[in-house]
């Protein structure tokens, strides 16, 4: 039924966002090109499978935006009043590319039907790595190869723990100067990270995951 609603979505998306989807896709080809050309900093299997499991558990089961989190969000929102993020991979990588991160409805639904087509131009099991090497997790750490530089870890021996901080930091950016309450949320972040990711590894969660990555961190 999302997959029927999926391509229902993405015809709707190529249809009215013609202009905006043919700037996007042209940042995703580069990317997808620079990724292709860049292998050095690939983002291990470790990485992708806990950004999986904190940011999209059921990444391999919607086409690009999931149907199960938004209905969710929006019961929230209207009996509790609480505010819960229902953004995909493919959302994020779309607010990225595109720069857009005002928080309206406008800019949300824009955003769903657009990723609906970035399948179009990257494999669905590419997005993840590709998605950590462009993400912002901090100051000074705009994408992947900066946050090691900047944190001093070693890109091809990084332990589960500091995998998983690294993760962390995409739902809580760490400034110049962190203060004391957001190194605890990114730590808090990192053990609740550690616990899905375990439990997600016995699901096959990450059965599809895989593409040009040939290594795993241990």
């Amino acid at each position: 039924m999302q997959i029927f609603i999926g391509k229902l979505v993405a015809v709707i998306a190529e249809h009215f966002l013609r202009r905006h989807w043919q700037q996007l896709r042209e940042a995703l080809a580069s990317e997808y090109s620079k990724h292709q050309r860049e292998q050095e900093y690939t983002p291990s299997l470790m990485l992708q499978k806990l950004l999986i499991s904190g940011e999209d558990h059921r990444y391999f089961q919607h086409p690009g935006f999931d149907l199960i989190a938004i209905c969710r969000a929006i019961w929230r929102r209207l009996a509790w009043g609480v505010r819960e993020g229902a953004s995909t991979i493919e959302m994020q990588i779309v607010r990225v590319l595109t720069g857009r991160y005002e928080i309206t409805l406008s800019r949300k639904i824009r955003e769903i039907l657009l990723a609906t087509l970035v399948t179009r131009v990257i494999p669905k099991n590419e997005i993840p790595a590709i998605y950590i090497k462009i993400a912002y997790f901090g100051w000074r750490m705009n994408g992947y190869k900066q946050a090691c530089k900047r944190l001093n870890l070693h890109h091809y021996s990084m332990s589960l723990e500091d995998s998983a901080a690294l993760i962390a930091r995409l739902k809580y950016p760490e400034p110049r100067i962190p203060p004391f309450k957001r190194l605890t949320q990114i730590i808090n972040r990192r053990d609740h990270l550690i616990k899905l990711y375990r439990k997600h590894i016995k699901k096959d969660v990450y059965a599809l995951l895989g593409g040009k990555v040939a290594y795993e961190s241990i």
